[in-house]
């Protein structure tokens, strides 16, 4: 969208049309992304009634009094900060803040140009708006936008009013528009804002960065670039793409690449181009002896500049700088299905070496955008490197991430697994939106897809979950976004996950490629976690999940001092499931831990951990039978009691702990088939080695040792191995009869070492207990569990039956 003129009375007011001749070479930019933005509620219409759109820049305008915004940010934020909203995360306030969705929002933006943008075409950027808006710009209308994800920008070279008096001259204008309420109508162009962690608020704003850009005839607008490997070298294929605003003959495409400043090759290309067209040209080349780019543990994530320019007669006309690192992403089928059980190769290599994808589920650190930053993006991630994660999947449920997110990435080696924002209901299928999903594919794809941290593109989150969706159109859905993928990047792409449910297979999906493994938390008690994860014999895990509450210390931030102890309704509000916790802690400790406040948060920690560690070590166990298993999550948008292993406060929980030990790359691990043994009993475990590196360990000795609820030592022993490079091999097995005065916890620990020195070690707690005993138990307070939704419904009002009494 474009607006290239402007009428004869605004040019005379505005000052002149056109701005001084430009020294400066190639590209200019001005970033909007701070807090001098000014905002306004409006009710639906009374902007456009009263003129809002027509105001100009003043010193003390009829904006003066105006709130404060920032931007990127959003709505909420701006409202918080300026006192006109209490703290939503508190209590129950999310919910006292949703009249907030019901009007729309003026933002104003005043400036004065930079006059190294003389001379050049100018355009207004947005890299993104939660959900549609309005833009003016001195009082000129530019048009509208629809779609949180794509990128959408003006040309405002005839509009910009060049003087600079001490008060800003030129005015940007943009009308939020209330969000929308049916999230089928929505669905892929924004994320969900509904579901069993969220309260139904509705996230809106200027979520990402708005800038102009000054360029001479053209402007590269994006590029494409892949890799091959051969023998030593590289392939490169790059394919640029470019906005031109002039007819250029005997022009050169250069592209560069440096290391730290100092230049690995130049090519160039000659280029013609006509004004008004889109421009796409294709260059190939080698790169001799190329530094690669690998995943941690693998290698180092080195990352070259990326320099691509064009250039008339000397002179750069648009440059852009960007880092890239050199790999290859391949998937292999995994060894030990049939093709009647799995369709589709999940397995991950990074330059044609395996992978095994230690996951986790990744959410923005909060879901009102204005309480984002890089700085934020930057700790979250350096704490799931802490945890030995070397992927992070982010799913339909959660926006697709943000540029910062994926240089972090690229720069940790922290590979990523991009869903689009599908999840959870029956699509629509009608041209008017597939055209819409399609114009925000393309904007994802084309500004994610050169990040080498880009390792798989998604398209939905549960979309084969209900009997609708067995009836829906959302498998053609899935596959037509596969298709548009699939045209504009060479990283692999799946339809969906679960592929693997019971409904997905009634659409023709194959039985082992993809499940969840979530029933275990969500039918907690029914089913011991020894008895659930051993049976799901699938390629790849992409949820797997526990809960826990977090710190005290974090608690106190959001949950009021009367509703600590005992739990009060905020506890339900962000989302406790009260009797899953309880019922999970009876299962790992013996009891529900709910004699005070610090017992509740330490007993559901560490169940987290102990679901978690046996569940990840189990999978991890069967490489490369599976290749990923995912924990879901590793953080949460808001502060709540649920599945993350770092609260939204930045704080560790208990389980983060046993999450990084059983995602360490070397682990000495047992397998066992209970977590309850009676006195007299006999234990027999399995010991083995997991080695995600590509590093062999020869002459280790592996050691165990076996200690009662005291500390007393049992048995202890050792035996020496060879371990091969990215390998799970088992051992000899533990073997024991408890003792018959043995009560509580009996502990089990590992140490893998060489030459004395400690590789690794592990630890295992489990409990002196009758196993059919304790299952009957479990099964009781499931059944509990249930008899209560029943009585007082699904909601969090269930866990305070007292709350109905004073009606």
């Amino acid at each position: 969208m474009s607006h290239k003129h402007a009428t004869d009375f605004f040019k005379l007011e505005s000052g002149p049309a056109e701005g001084p001749k430009s020294h400066t070479e190639g590209r200019v930019i001005m970033e909007f992304s701070n807090l001098n933005w000014k905002m306004a509620k409006m009710r639906i219409g009374q902007g456009i009634e009263e003129g809002i759109h027509l105001l100009k820049s003043e010193l003390s305008g009829n904006n003066f009094s105006w709130n404060q915004g920032k931007v990127p940010g959003d709505v909420y934020t701006d409202l918080y900060l300026a006192g006109e909203l209490e703290d939503p995360h508190f209590g129950r306030n999310m919910h006292k803040a949703k009249w907030v969705q019901e009007y729309e929002w003026w933002y104003n933006y005043a400036f004065n140009i930079d006059q190294s943008f003389g001379g050049k075409n100018i355009t207004l950027s947005f890299e993104g708006v939660d959900y549609s808006c309005e833009v003016w710009f001195n009082q000129e209308y530019l048009g509208k936008h629809e779609g949180m994800f794509s990128k959408f920008e003006f040309d405002i070279t005839d509009l910009v009013n060049w003087t600079t008096p001490p008060t800003p001259v030129n005015l940007l204008t943009v009308k939020l528009n209330p969000p929308p309420k049916n999230q089928r109508n929505i669905a892929g162009l924004k994320h969900n804002f509904s579901g069993d962690y969220l309260t139904g608020l509705i996230p809106f704003g200027i979520w990402q960065p708005v800038k102009i850009i000054g360029t001479e005839k053209v402007k590269i607008d994006n590029y494409r670039v892949e890799y091959e490997l051969d023998g030593k070298k590289v392939n490169v294929a790059l394919q640029v793409n470019a906005d031109t605003f002039a007819t250029v003959k005997n022009a050169n495409l250069v592209v560069r690449y440096l290391d730290e400043g100092k230049e690995i090759i130049k090519v160039k290309k000659e280029i013609n181009f006509n004004r008004g067209r889109e421009l796409t040209k294709h260059i190939q080349f080698s790169i001799e002896n190329p530094k690669l780019w690998w995943p941690a543990g693998m290698g180092d994530p080195f990352l070259y500049d990326i320099e691509i320019s064009i250039v008339e007669q000397g002179r750069v006309l648009d440059k852009i700088v960007e880092k890239t690192g050199i790999r290859t992403v391949k998937y292999s089928f995994n060894p030990g299905f049939t093709h009647d059980e799995v369709e589709f190769p999940w397995t991950l290599n990074i330059n044609d070496k395996p992978m095994f994808m230690r996951s986790a589920c990744w959410t923005q650190p909060s879901f009102f955008y204005g309480r984002n930053s890089k700085e934020k993006y930057e700790y979250f991630l350096e704490k799931a490197k802490e945890a030995n994660i070397n992927n992070l999947r982010f799913f339909g449920w959660h926006p697709v991430e943000t540029r910062d997110f994926y240089d972090i990435c690229d720069r940790l080696g922290i590979t990523v697994w991009t869903n689009f924002a599908f999840a959870t209901q029956e699509f629509r299928s009608d041209r008017a939106y597939l055209d819409k999903v399609t114009k925000e594919v393309i904007s994802i794809v084309r500004e994610r897809r050169n990040h080498p941290s880009t390792v798989m593109w998604m398209g939905g989150e549960e979309v084969y979950f209900t009997e609708a969706h067995v009836h829906s159109h959302n498998r053609e859905l899935m596959e037509m976004i596969g298709d548009l993928t699939r045209s504009m990047t060479n990283v692999h792409y799946a339809d969906a996950s679960p592929l693997s449910s019971r409904e997905g297979v009634r659409m023709g999906y194959k039985p082992k490629d993809s499940k969840h493994a979530n029933s275990h938390y969500y039918a907690a008690g029914a089913t011991f976690m020894e008895d659930f994860y051993p049976t799901l014999d699938v390629a790849v895990v992409p949820e797997l999940t526990a809960a826990s509450s977090p710190n005290v210390e974090s608690l106190k931030k959001f949950i009021p001092e009367n509703e600590l102890w005992p739990l009060g309704k905020s506890f339900g509000y962000h989302m406790a499931d009260l009797h899953v916790l309880q019922n999970l802690n009876y299962e790992v400790h013996g009891s529900i831990g709910m004699d005070s406040l610090e017992q509740f948060v330490e007993y559901t920690q560490v169940a987290q951990g102990t679901i978690a560690q046996f569940a990840l070590e189990h999978f991890r166990r069967q490489k490369p039978h599976v290749s990923m298993v995912a924990l879901c999550h590793f953080n949460t948008n808001w502060p709540i009691i649920k599945w993350d292993i770092v609260d939204y406060y930045g704080q560790k929980k208990r389980s983060f702990d046993y999450v990084k030990r059983a995602y360490n790359p070397i682990l000495p691990s047992l397998e066992f088939k209970k977590r309850r043994y009676d006195n007299g009993e006999t234990f027999k475990g399995q010991l083995f080695v997991i080695n995600d590196y590509y590093k062999k360990y020869n002459d280790v000795d592996l050691e165990y040792q076996v200690l009662d609820n005291d500390g007393n030592e049992l048995l202890s022993g050792s035996i020496r191995i060879d371990v091969g490079e990215n390998v799970s091999e088992g051992y000899d097995y533990i073997k024991f009869d408890i003792p018959e005065n043995w009560k509580g916890f009996f502990y089990i620990k590992l140490a893998l070492k060489q030459n004395g020195e400690l590789i690794m070690d592990n630890e295992y707690r489990l409990l002196v207990d009758n196993q059919e005993r304790a299952k009957e138990e479990a099964k009781k307070l499931y059944l509990k569990m249930h008899e209560w939704r029943k009585e007082f419904g699904k909601g969090y009002y269930r866990y305070f039956p007292e709350m109905f009494e004073d009606l």
